[in-house]
């Protein structure tokens, strides 16, 4: 802006009303946006020392005929920061700005008006300076709002993780503080909560997103949201589970709205932070179960695999129990790799049927029949007794839970 005797007169006598501009402005802020006004005093007091700040380097701008300097930008940018953190919306921190300019602008017209000489082209490079000033302000205190923005979202994510994984987990806090933290998440934990663990049919994408969707789908009319939490491969959802929903329907309809590929395991419905937990360690280990079995379906519900449960309480005791049942054929399988531990499960699953064994294993029913042969001489085991074939069922089971403990620790 072309500076004349007109532009620095007005700008002087703008300059001396500095007091009441900042008084004027702040109370114009204070008045139309009830954002600051519920931030209380501390805010106040920041926001007219901002106010000063701002007007001062407006007075600058004007006076030099300048852009806004970097250092003034800054400036700008750390009040833009500060608002994000004291939770004033955005629209508020720009309405606030707008304001600032508009009572300048007004203040400004007032001495252009009082000016003796010829003011018009004065008035014209101010006004322009002023909208160029607006706008410029305005932009650098939104964008450093929104990295603030994100820097608080992110580091609320982290709190709100490390509070799940607390409640999950376990702490040394105690139970009223961790109920008071849960409200500042706006969570619940008094309501009882059906848990679930699941895991994606496609590890490198994170499911959390799909989860949180979905489950709140299948809960629209529960008292509370959902709780999803990502924990390494495993996308854990807490459902609150009260009259109007369906414990034994609500997860199908998760699983049905995520699509194929996808496993859950199934623990609770259990009330309080206790019960949580306990329904959490229960969907966690079903969905082993239910993975190391290879049992087919979606959902695998603890209540349903109580038995490997047991099994799976003491390891030792699993394998003495796989060796017990099934030792002579497993060493026979890994000194003549032969199949007789597959055969055997492949009969089973065939519900006893050599025909539809020797199908699935592309052999010829006399084979089957003559490995059969061989699993009861080597075992000691009849299939022809109910009691036995439970035995070896129950032993296979355990070979796959071993199995799987052993690559788990691998």
């Amino acid at each position: 802006m072309a500076r004349g005797g007109s532009v620095n007169f007005i700008i002087g006598s703008f300059l001396e009303r500095l007091d009441e501009i900042v008084v004027r402005c702040t109370d114009a802020i204070w008045s139309a946006i009830p954002a600051y006004e519920r931030a209380g005093d501390t805010v106040k007091d920041d926001l007219r020392a901002s106010v000063r700040d701002n007007v001062a380097t407006l007075s600058e701008v004007l006076s030099n005929g300048r852009a806004v300097s970097r250092d003034e930008l800054e400036r700008i940018e750390r009040v833009g920061a500060r608002r994000a953190e004291g939770g004033i919306p955005l629209d508020d921190v720009l309405h606030a700005y707008r304001t600032v300019s508009r009572c300048c602008w007004d203040i400004l017209a007032e001495e252009c008006k009082r000016y003796e000489g010829d003011a018009l082209d004065a008035t014209i490079l101010i006004a322009e300076a002023v909208l160029r000033y607006t706008d410029e302000i305005s932009t650098s205190a939104a964008k450093a709002y929104a990295r603030a923005q994100r820097t608080i979202v992110r580091q609320q994510e982290g709190a709100r993780r490390e509070f799940l994984a607390d409640v999950l987990y376990g702490t040394d806090s105690p139970p009223d503080d961790i109920l008071r933290r849960a409200h500042t998440f706006g969570y619940d934990l008094s309501l009882s909560y059906l848990a679930m663990v699941g895991q994606s049919p496609n590890a490198e994408v994170r499911s959390e997103a799909a989860v949180s969707t979905a489950a709140g789908n299948a809960v629209l009319d529960a008292s509370a949201d959902p709780i999803v939490l990502q924990r390494a491969e495993h996308t854990i959802a807490l459902l609150p589970a009260d009259s109007s929903l369906d414990p034994g329907v609500v997860p199908e309809k998760v699983t049905g709205e995520l699509g194929a590929g996808w496993r859950f395991g199934i623990g609770g419905p259990e009330p309080g932070l206790e019960g949580i937990r306990r329904a959490y360690l229960e969907a966690r280990e079903a969905l082993e179960i239910g993975i190391a079995l290879h049992i087919d379906g979606p959902v695998f519900r603890f209540d349903e695999l109580l038995l490997y449960h047991f099994l799976r309480v003491e390891p030792g005791l699993i394998d003495r129990f796989v060796e017990q049942m099934l030792g002579p054929l497993i060493a026979h399988d890994e000194r003549r790799k032969s199949e007789l531990i597959k055969t055997l499960e492949c009969y089973f699953d065939s519900d006893g049927s050599v025909k539809l064994a020797g199908e699935a294993l592309f052999a010829h029913p006399h084979t089957i029949s003559y490995r059969l042969k061989q699993v009861q001489k080597l075992s000691g085991w009849s299939l022809r007794n109910p009691e036995d074939k439970l035995r070896l069922q129950l032993g296979l089971r355990a070979h796959r839970l071993a199995q799987a403990r052993r690559d788990e620790t691998s």
